[in-house]
């Protein structure tokens, strides 16, 4: 296991075998590499990430289930054949956080990908994790996405 903090507030631990993701990864796959941390296993096709977003004025009281809503639609207009499977409350540390599990096609194309979005809030900080393989590596990968949540600390 390999040992990281990400923004100076979030202590966690990712499984070995993955590498992490420069700036070119970060864009090709989230568009930016701002407020992101993410790391992949190019074998298995299984990328696990964080983004991050402070609590402007306009979110200042908005909560985790509140921002999750809004970017679960986002993710519905952006992404192709978007389907949510299941949703579910989740405990990082000692904060209350929302999941959903949902599919997609990358590009048209017959390929389906699997993801969950995990959101909670820290320190008038958004953080979004992100689980993302094909469906032949779904099982392992949500495996190694557990690990990692679990492992999360705030400090």
């Amino acid at each position: 296991m390999n040992a990281v903090k990400i923004n100076n507030e979030i202590n966690l631990t990712y499984p070995d075998g993955f590498k992490e993701m420069g700036e070119a990864e970060l864009t090709r796959y989230f568009s930016s590499p701002e407020n992101r941390w993410g790391v992949f296993d190019a074998d298995r096709h299984i990328i696990l990430s964080i983004g991050w977003s402070k609590a402007g004025f306009k979110r200042l009281f908005t909560d985790a289930e509140s921002m999750l809503i809004e970017t679960e639609g986002r993710l519905r207009r952006s992404l192709v054949n978007y389907q949510r499977v299941t949703s579910y409350q989740y405990k990082i540390a000692s904060k209350k956080a929302f999941g959903i599990r949902f599919e997609y096609r990358v590009n048209d194309a017959a390929l389906v990908q699997i993801a969950d979005l995990v959101m909670f809030k820290h320190n008038k900080k958004f953080y979004a994790l992100h689980f993302i393989t094909r469906q032949s590596s779904a099982v392992a990968g949500r495996l190694e996405f557990q690990q990692m949540l679990d492992s999360i600390t705030l400090g």
